[in-house]
């Protein structure tokens, strides 16, 4: 049986308080500069939303030492949110460069530029480490 733990319970309230924001934001989609990227940042903050939460359901199956593991439950967390932070960002600025096929059409200041391309980057790299670290922490569950 699944039992919630401390971080799982973390997990499951960022990830549904997330999902809300990304609803909020679906209902502003016609009042920003770009709409499409504005509709990715909707898209972006439901599903990593969804995805915390199913971290935090299934987290007492995690088998990782207890710092490996909160930078693991944090680290998805925070690279989720500087992902759609910076598609907000992108979608409220018109900035383009990091995210070409929404933003195509748009420009915005180099220092907005800038700014999406850091925290989208960033965001990516920080979630993709911790959730590859996630799966060695499910592995064993498999036998």
């Amino acid at each position: 049986m699944i039992e919630l733990t401390q971080i799982g319970e973390q997990l499951i309230f960022i990830g549904i308080a997330f999902f809300l924001l990304g609803l909020i934001q679906g209902a502003l989609i016609p009042a920003v500069k770009n709409s499409r990227m504005a509709l990715s940042g909707h898209l972006t903050a439901v599903q990593c939303g969804m995805a915390l939460a199913i971290f935090g359901v299934i987290w007492s199956l995690v088998v990782l030492p207890l710092s490996l593991a909160m930078f693991v439950a944090y680290g998805c967390a925070s690279g989720f949110i500087l992902i759609w932070l910076g598609i907000t960002i992108a979608s409220v600025t018109g900035a383009s460069k990091a995210l070409s096929i929404a933003g195509a059409g748009f420009s915005a200041t180099v220092t907005s530029e800038f700014m999406v391309t850091i925290m989208v980057r960033t965001g990516s790299l920080l979630s993709l480490i911790a959730c590859i670290m996630l799966v060695f922490g499910l592995l064993p569950i498999l036998g």
